[in-house]
């Protein structure tokens, strides 16, 4: 009769940690999935590749920008911007400068930074009073330009590995119908644009910089239809961007070696004797509080962020790694105190048997997962 209750309870305890468990991986995979915080907003504004073919791409006129970044500092994660001081240089040909002569444009309104914010900080600056000739007959005009600027694609999805793209935006002025990408298109000038001395950022490593030419398509016309009836404002644009990247290394030592010692206490504590129950059940609340501290140390670094982050996914897969084994020595202790003298060989050997089983399949779990994790992490990396 006894023995059979023993197995009653034993199936019962089964059930609830089965339940429980997979009530949190459940949990873990909707909150990892974004799945409570989708959103139905559309953005009419897209960025489209200046590489694609379009059918005004042989009647607009081609403006070469460069652009040369002496000094980034300031950069504020919690605020996505950062300040940046350089040069900007434009280069057009005399077709173009026939059209800005038609439509009253000068050369020091030509560009817009797009994703400057502080107007009244910025400044910009023509080396030249008047756009000077060179000897192919090409005008030229330089800028030096110092502002403050907003780090719209800041992405922390692969904290702590994650890169860091710092971008300054130049546009032509869309408030000009003369400068519309179907009349004028910018070319980035690849081989002159680069950075200074000054560009390096406390935490990071500088891995280098990018040009790149996209078409701003805003997605409206501002309520004014041109004479073609195209329905948006289509405008040249050009992105140059500062690479970071955080150290691996540093990475590594600061943030994973901590973690991986802590782990390391509760996976390891199966091994102890089952008699020693008092030990192995305080061992799991210990290490909880102890990620706790960690967590809350690393997130110190990050802003607010409306995702979670590759670091968090490992986390909260030690937070339930810990649980179950928190869930497996309560249930070895219960039945410890339960069995008797004759019973309690039997339900050591068992306890054993589960204790290794746990154990194995936790850390080959724990290292899966954490894997996988990596992957799902970079598809949503820019």
């Amino acid at each position: 009769m006894n023995n059979s209750w023993w197995k009653m309870g034993n199936q019962g305890s089964f059930v609830a940690v089965g339940l429980f468990v997979m009530i949190l991986i459940l949990t873990v995979l909707t909150i990892r999935t974004g799945f409570l915080d989708r959103t139905d907003f559309s953005r009419r504004d897209q960025l489209l590749p200046a590489n694609l073919p379009s059918p005004s791409d042989h009647h607009a006129i081609a403006l070469n920008l460069g652009v040369y970044v002496e000094n980034i500092y300031n950069f504020s994660p919690n605020q996505k911007t950062f300040d940046a001081e350089g040069w900007v240089w434009l280069t057009w040909p005399p077709s173009a400068q026939e059209l800005f002569d038609a439509n009253g444009i000068p050369a020091t309104q030509m560009l817009d930074f797009v994703n400057s914010v502080n107007g009244w900080d910025f400044s910009l600056t023509p080396a030249h009073r008047e756009p000077i000739r060179l000897p192919n007959g090409d005008y030229y005009q330089n800028f030096r330009y110092s502002g403050h600027f907003y780090a719209n694609e800041l992405n922390f999805r692969q904290f702590p590995f994650q890169t860091l793209r710092l971008a300054q935006t130049f546009e032509l002025n869309s408030e000009d119908e003369a400068l519309n990408a179907k009349h004028i298109k910018l070319i980035p000038d690849i081989a002159e644009s680069g950075t200074g001395e000054y560009i390096d950022i406390m935490g990071y490593i500088t891995r280098g910089s990018e040009i790149k030419a996209f078409i701003h398509n805003y997605g409206t016309n501002f309520g004014l239809v041109d004479s073609d009836d195209d329905t948006t404002k289509k405008i040249s644009q050009v992105r140059f961007e500062v690479i970071y990247k955080k150290s691996i290394t540093s990475s590594i030592l600061e943030l994973f070696l901590p973690l991986v010692t802590v782990m390391a206490l509760v996976m390891f504590a199966p091994m102890l004797s089952s008699s020693l129950w008092d030990v192995r059940v305080g061992l799991p609340p210990m290490v909880l509080l102890t990620l706790i501290f960690l967590q809350q140390g690393y997130k110190a670094e990050l802003p607010d962020l409306p995702y979670v982050t590759f670091l968090d996914t490992i986390y909260n897969l030690c937070y339930l790694t810990t649980l179950i084994l928190f869930c497996l020595f309560m249930w070895g202790s219960n039945k410890l105190d339960e069995a008797s003298e004759l019973e309690r060989p039997a339900v050591i050997a068992r306890i054993n048997t589960m204790d290794l089983r746990f154990q194995i399949g936790l850390s080959i779990a724990l290292i899966g997962l954490g894997t996988i994790n990596w992957f799902v992490v970079s598809a949503h990396a820019p």
